[in-house]
Order: C-alpha cells, then structure tokens, then sequence
C-alpha cells in the first residue's frame, strides 16, 4: 500500500491529508497497562469509529518508549493522565506525541483501505509512505528539519492496530518526508483555493480579486495557532526566511488560561486539558458552558493585543514592504471579535490591507497547502 501525506502536526489538533482524505484528531495520548476490553464485536462499525476509539501498540525508535496507547479523541474521553503538547516549550520536533499521533493515524487509515478494498482484515500491511509536514518558524532551522525528517526515515515503524478484540499489524516505511516551516505551506492553498476565500476582503475593499492576485504580492503571514503565533513573510512565493519568526501565543494559552480561571471557580474539583475546555465551550448543552464562555472571553483579550504588537513590530521590522497582512489558522476565529477591526485601523494607518480568511478555511489552511505542495511539486507522480 502506498499512502501520500499532507501533515500538520498542531498542538491542538493533527489534521493529515492521506491521499485524498482529510482526518483530524486531538493531539492527545494516554499510556496504557493492558488493553482494556472492548464491547463491540462488529467489524463493519468498528471500522467505521476507527479514528474515533483509537487503541494502538506503537514500537519505534522514534520514541522514547514504545508500547499501548489511547490516541486521540479516545484518550481525551478521560482526563487522568493524559499527555499533550506543553505549548510554553514547544520544541514540536523533538516531542514524542507528533510522532505518534503521526504514526498512529496512519496505521489506522492504513487498516480502513485494507478493509474497504478487501471487505475483510489482514493480519498485516505493509506501507510505503511519502509525506510533507512542518514546524513551527520559531523552531525551524535546517537541522530542526533534517532532524524530525530522520525520525521518519531512519527506522521502519510496527503499529499493531486493534479493530475491536482483532489486532492488525501496520509496518510503515516512510520513503521520503519532507518538513517545512508553518506559515508558508498557506500561501499554496490561498493560491489554490475558490474565489469564495476572499469574501471578507472583496467586500471590505470593494474589489474583484481573486486568489492568483496574490501570486506577485508581499505578504505579511499571521498564523494563529494553539500553541504559536506564526509571522511569516513571503515575496511572491519566496518565504524570507531571516524575518519569519513565530511567539508563544495562540488559543492554547488564552485555553490554559481561562481553564485555571474555571476549575478556581467550581472549588478546583475538575481535572481538565485543554481540549476537554474546548469541548465544553463549544456544547451549548453542557452546565458548564457559560461559564467556560465568559472565563474564554476574558483570556482571549490579552493574547489578542500581545498578536496586535507583534503584528506591529514585525511590520515595522520589514521597513513597512508589506501589500497584505493574511490572517487564518484556528486562532483566527477565536480571536477575531478582539482583533479584526483594531487590525483594519493599523493596516488603514500604514497604508496596507488586510486578508482575514474566512473561518470555513482558516483552520486548514496549512493541511491543505501542505497537500498542494505534494500534488504539485514534490510528489506529482503518485497523485
């Protein structure tokens, strides 16, 4: 079997393009002991949840400790030990959890082609895998790169996959992985994308234009993640990379944030992460919702003007060569009631404009340049 990736590894989320099919889970672990007990027996639904109930044994040398895993949307069901990415350090390319959030979701894609070509489970399956990632501007250096690429590539990878009470092993062999840096894999997908991407523009500035406008312009990135601020500067489709850096702000930490802000309020008797916050404040239903609303509102202030500064310096740092300051990734509709218009006043001041992407592709601007890159450049001939 052979796979192409397109990989964004978030701190929040992992979002991946196999081949053609996007897939996304929290970026969340749990170890396990023992493999706890599984209830259904139906291969056909077990399949289909998959992702969603995700056990795995993973032995790789890519990490430090092979062995049983919750991934994903299964391991955030419970709150006791789960592990995410620790956002104030960062370092994405030498943690553990993109590398096996990466080979987990993998394996298991992997076993849902087997069955769907097959109507039945292999024992094992063999997988060839090319793949294009990317870190963060604030870490990446050519050795960061070459360094997570190798993490990849040096070693074959075992996934034992457990469909139900049925184990299937998935060896991977990553052919060639290439890793770049966040921010620059959007200015594929902008160029690439339908007109309806530069709805908020068009009627902002009473324009036309549609996204190969914004081939030849100088582009000022802001890429608001969970865990980083990507601030990326690109000429035509050249990145300069000497003024692409990135800062420790994002949703993660206006999360982190008003989560200690609502255990303080219910007496500290919740056990919470990051993304189980974000379950309650996107679910109306739950009784805690308003209060997760109001707490989030809050920390969303102070992370929006420490953005609005940086967008400032960095601009002022650029000697003001900038046509366009884009603004997408998930942290983009977070914070866009606390920092659209003061924006539009900045750029109105400087002479410049503002692209604000829309929410219906902020958040996947990076997966799907990611996947542009691979079926216009670098892989052409598997796609």
């Amino acid at each position: 079997m052979k796979l192409v990736v397109a990989n964004d590894i978030g701190n929040s989320e992992t979002k991946m393009i196999v081949n053609d099919t996007l897939i996304k889970q929290p970026s969340v672990v749990k170890r396990l002991l023992s493999k706890p007990n599984v209830m259904e027996t139906n291969v056909e639904k077990n399949i289909a949840n998959l992702l969603d109930e995700l056990i795995v044994h993973v032995t790789s040398n890519a990490i430090k400790r092979s062995g049983l895993y919750f991934i994903g949307k299964r391991a955030n069901m419970t709150a006791d030990k789960v592990e995410n990415m620790n956002i104030k350090l960062g370092n994405k390319s030498k943690h553990d959890i993109p590398v096996l959030m990466t080979l987990s979701m993998l394996a298991a894609r992997s076993v849902q082609l087997a069955y769907q070509e097959n109507q039945e489970l292999p024992p094992s399956i063999s997988v060839d895998v090319s793949m294009t990632t990317a870190i963060p501007a604030s870490e990446y250096s050519a050795d960061q790169a070459r360094y997570l690429e190798g993490r990849f590539t040096s070693n074959d990878h075992v996934v034992i996959v457990y469909v139900g009470e049925t184990p299937v092993t998935v060896t991977l062999h990553f052919q060639t992985v290439k890793v770049t840096q966040e921010g620059i894999p959007a200015l594929y997908a902008l160029l690439e994308s339908e007109n309806e991407i530069l709805k908020n523009y068009n009627e902002h500035y009473k324009k036309q234009a549609v996204p190969k406008d914004f081939a030849n312009k100088r582009i000022l990135h802001v890429d608001i993640g969970d865990g980083t601020t990507e601030y990326i500067y690109t000429v035509g489709m050249n990145p300069v990379t000497d003024v692409c850096s990135g800062e420790k702000r994002g949703v993660g930490h206006a999360t982190e944030e008003a989560t200690q802000l609502l255990k303080e309020e219910v007496g500290g008797f919740l056990n919470l992460n990051r993304q189980q916050f974000m379950d309650i404040f996107r679910d109306p239903s739950h009784h805690l919702h308003d209060l997760a609303v109001r707490f989030m509102q809050e920390a969303r202030y102070s992370q929006a003007q420490r953005i609005l500064e940086d967008i400032q310096e960095k601009y002022s740092d650029i000697a003001g060569n900038v046509d366009v300051i884009a603004v997408y990734g998930g942290g983009s509709i977070q914070f866009k009631e606390e920092l659209y218009e003061e924006l539009l006043d900045f750029a109105n001041t400087v002479h410049c404009e503002v692209l604000w992407i829309p929410e219906k592709y902020a958040v996947d601007m990076n997966v799907n340049g990611l996947h542009v890159i691979n079926q216009k450049i670098l892989f052409k001939q598997h796609t």
